[in-house]
């Protein structure tokens, strides 16, 4: 597939299945197609800007099955990824004497995006802006179109990108509901906490949340049982019990604490 080389570098997207789109042009999203080129674009968007040899690409895009003309194979490989890119001109990935580069801007990669606009929402929430922060981690979430590479090999590089991907948007999640519940909307979040703690029913801080929704809601009763369902399986599947944060909060929560009612999420939430 041509593609007439764009004014400004593309977009990937790696926070779903493998995306490249041009803003210059309408029906600007382009095919990833081939496994060798989706399993090369993601080996190169896991370390932006890096270089990657010809050896590791091996590696990371054939695995056990190498090919007999090692060096063709990737050329070939790369090719292919550069009419994707819409790169004629080698311009977003350059080869070097240490191998390649992929070397579009990073912001025009969605996992950038998203690492910044979550350390912009948890600085905004840690200085006391619950509004801006909620906004800045809404928009980082919605950078999620499904699981990270979800198209792609996972290749040692890869799967080390995903666990740290999957953790970003876990801090999201947890950070973006501590500014919602500041912000007042602890009614409109018990259904989304009553859904995260049935997906993770031993994740102790979406049941904080939970409890803290349900009691700012008028539900004191409720909270209280949020804590016993979450004590009975953290000692049916672990043998512990609920850390000291959830303890202290289950404590302030029978005896109707009204500072709870004020609070902020972040000083009760571990």
């Amino acid at each position: 597939m041509k593609h007439e080389n764009p004014q400004s570098p593309p977009q990937v997207g790696i926070l779903g299945p493998l995306e490249v789109r041009f803003t210059e042009r309408s029906g600007s999203e382009v095919s990833v197609s081939g496994i060798r080129v989706r399993s090369l674009l993601a080996a190169l968007t896991a370390q932006l800007g890096e270089a990657m040899s010809t050896e590791r690409i091996l590696k990371e895009v054939w695995a056990d099955n190498r090919p007999t003309t090692d060096r063709k194979a990737v050329a070939v490989a790369v090719l292919r990824l550069r009419r994707v890119l819409g790169d004629r001109e080698g311009q977003w990935l350059l080869t070097r004497p240490s191998g390649y580069v992929l070397a579009i801007p990073p912001d025009h990669l969605d996992a950038v995006r998203a690492e910044r606009l979550v350390r912009e929402g948890k600085a905004a929430l840690a200085a006391g802006d619950p509004g801006m922060a909620s906004q800045f981690l809404t928009r980082a979430l919605a950078e999620w179109r499904g699981d990270p590479y979800a198209d792609a090999n996972a290749t040692s590089t890869v799967v080390q990108r995903i666990i740290e991907l999957e953790g970003l948007k876990a801090e999201a999640v947890q950070a973006r509901i501590d500014a919602d519940l500041d912000l007042g909307h602890h009614q409109e979040l018990v259904g989304e906490l009553r859904s995260l703690t049935a997906a993770n029913p031993l994740h102790e801080p979406h049941w904080l949340q939970l409890m803290l929704a349900l009691y700012r809601s008028g539900r004191q009763a409720e909270a209280l049982a949020a804590y016993m369902t979450l004590r009975q399986a953290l000692a049916d599947n672990l043998g512990v019990d609920p850390g000291q944060q959830l303890q202290e909060l289950h404590l302030r929560i029978l005896r109707a604490d009204a500072g709870l009612l004020t609070e902020s999420a972040t000083a009760v939430s571990p």
